[in-house]
Formats: C-alpha cells, sequence, structure tokens
C-alpha cells in the first residue's frame, strides 16, 4: 500500500480485512450485471507460504482472521497438516497447515488463517487454512491446465511473480489427502 509520500506502508490487519471484504463485495455486486466480466476474472486473496505466493478464490474463503486454534491429540487415520481445531461461531473447523498440504515443511509461524465456506464435495466439512501472510486480493483472468506436480494451476501477475492457485475441493480430493 502506497503512502501519500510514495512510500510503502504497512498493511494492518484491519485495512487488509477491510479491502477483502471491499473487494468481495465488488464481486458479489458485479454477478448480476456482464456475466463475461465474472467469468474471466477470478478474484483471488493472495498468499505467502514461506516464500512461495499462492493465491485461494475469494468466494471459497469466509473469514481471513489471526492464527488461533487449539492444539488435539493425533490420531493414526488423521490427514497430514491437521494442527489442531478452531470454534467460530458455533461451528468447529479443522485447522490445515497449507504448506504442508502442498508438500512443504511446517510453518513454525503462520501469521494468516484462512476459514473457509462449507462445500459438499469436501468431505471433512468446515476447514481452515494456516499460511505465513496474506497480501490482499488480485484479480486473475481465467487460469491454465495444471503445470505443477501438485497439479494446482500457475498464473503470472502483473508485476512478474508466478502464483499458484488453491482449488480447496481439489486440495481436499482424496488424491492429496487421503480423505
Amino acid at each position: 500500500m502506497m503512502g501519500n509520500d510514495g512510500e510503502a506502508q504497512p498493511i494492518g490487519r484491519d485495512d487488509f480485512a477491510r479491502r477483502v471484504m471491499h473487494a468481495r463485495a465488488r464481486s458479489m455486486a458485479a454477478r448480476g450485471g456482464d456475466d463475461r466480466h465474472v467469468m474471466t476474472a477470478r478474484p483471488l486473496v493472495m498468499l505467502d507460504l514461506a516464500g512461495q505466493a499462492c493465491g485461494v478464490d475469494l468466494h471459497a474463503v469466509l473469514r481471513v482472521t489471526d492464527p488461533v486454534w487449539s492444539d488435539m491429540p493425533r490420531r493414526p487415520d488423521c490427514p497430514p497438516g491437521v494442527r489442531g481445531v478452531h470454534g467460530y461461531q458455533g461451528d468447529l473447523y479443522t485447522v490445515f497447515d497449507l504448506s504442508v498440504l502442498l508438500g512443504g515443511a511446517r510453518l513454525e509461524k503462520p501469521g494468516v488463517m484462512l476459514l473457509l465456506r462449507s462445500v459438499s464435495s469436501i468431505p471433512l466439512g468446515r476447514i481452515a487454512l494456516l499460511a505465513t501472510s496474506a497480501a490482499g486480493t488480485v484479480d486473475v483472468a481465467g487460469t491454465p491446465a495444471p503445470l505443477t506436480p501438485s497439479g494446482f494451476p500457475q498464473v503470472g501477475l502483473p508485476d512478474g511473480r508466478s502464483l499458484t492457485v488453491i482449488d480447496p475441493a481439489r486440495l481436499f480430493s482424496s488424491r492429496y489427502v487421503g480423505v
């Protein structure tokens, strides 16, 4: 975020949450209008995952919050990356370390947690994902065929960086996490 003097200003959690909600409201307002725009541009919440840029579809995200969870005893049949549980508005969310799900090392100090909307195709019910940090939202026009070994597509951002697009339904399919 740039200040009046042209220097980058730190982004506070409240500012980030307001920007995400504003982007979501714009996206939802556009639904009834020009369907071609909605089909060609997907808003993503940009995440940093130990130096790797990732994006999760904004429509799949219920809430972006501080990483808070309760540890739970590990069961042998527990999927990889489970860090614990989190209660939100009477619902219990299973908290996953996104880095582990993508084949990386466990995040020592996650900086953000995404509560995902409930999706019938995901057998785990309510899910939260941990990441290093969140960096706002970005609109991407279409996503190409998967290029990464994990099967998640890469898109190029205007600044030249590459972003891995995470589809929660694919992420939690039996092929990837064994559920």
